[in-house]
């Protein structure tokens, strides 16, 4: 028997899904009848029904006293399912036109808004992996000649980001140099990474211990990611700075652990 969760999915409402689950158990049900069996206020299974049979899931039976049939799932609820599908793309149209109608509009107010003096204007304060994963790849995507970035355990990219965010600026040609810790070859998922991106270019080192995670891309902008210590699970708080005194002092980090590493012979 399916939960109501699943129904949900096909976008039905908690009360719809329970009501429908009813009458597939009996030839028919009076609203009272279902109301009892669904466990749903009296006063709402009429309304509850009508949405049913309007979605095409049960039957009306004009009889006295008036009933309610279940329809065939395997058809029913084919067609919901297409109906819904076609619902969700012209919300994601609905969606993607809202957000190039508000970043054009939105535009000229954050351009007006950065000629007044914020002194941390060139500090973004990221939390929780998904937020870090998507801005990691947009510094990636816009970097234009290097990236220099230490790397160590815990990740917080799943594998498809982690992936992307070396292979978007390799595929540009840009000089990409990634410190990893010697343990990570005892990682076969990270030591499979290193194998395969060093042949498309990466230039790996591997250092003994390194104190954070950390990527600066070109002079201008540094993502540092640091895990909190006291969670019970890995998480972390990511910044981004852009400040050339700051990726310069990153970068001249960088280099004084890179000179200490051991090449990677693969």
């Amino acid at each position: 028997m399916p939960d109501i969760a699943s129904l949900a999915l096909l976008g039905l409402t908690s009360y719809e899904a329970q009501a429908y689950l009813a009458l597939l158990g009996r030839p028919r049900l009076s609203p009272p009848e279902v109301a009892a069996l669904a466990k749903i206020p009296r006063q709402r299974v009429y309304d509850v029904l009508e949405s049913l049979a309007a979605k095409g899931l049960c039957m009306v039976r004009e009889e006295a006293p008036k009933s309610y049939a279940a329809l065939d799932p395997g058809r029913a609820l084919e067609m919901l399912g297409q109906e819904r599908t076609t619902e969700l793309e012209r919300e994601r149209d609905r969606t993607r036109a809202a957000v190039a109608t508000l970043a054009r509009e939105l535009g000229p107010v954050f351009a007006a808004g950065r000629g007044q003096n914020d002194p941390l204007a060139y500090v973004e304060v990221l939390t929780g992996s998904a937020r870090i994963g998507r801005r990691a790849l947009l510094l990636a995507e816009a970097a234009r000649e290097r990236v220099n970035s230490c790397v160590r355990r815990p990740l917080i990219l799943d594998a498809e980001q982690n992936a992307a965010f070396m292979e978007v600026p390799l595929a540009r040609g840009l000089c990409y140099r990634a410190l990893y810790e010697e343990a990570a070859l005892d990682d076969p998922l990270l030591a499979g990474w290193i194998d395969d991106l060093s042949g498309r270019g990466l230039v790996v080192r591997l250092a003994r211990e390194l104190p954070l995670k950390m990527q600066a891309f070109d002079d201008e902008v540094v993502l540092l990611s640091m895990q909190d210590p006291t969670a019970g699970e890995p998480g972390f708080t990511a910044v981004v700075i852009r400040n050339r005194g700051m990726v310069a002092m990153m970068n001249l980090a960088f280099e004084h652990l890179w000179e200490s590493a051991r090449p990677y012979a693969g």
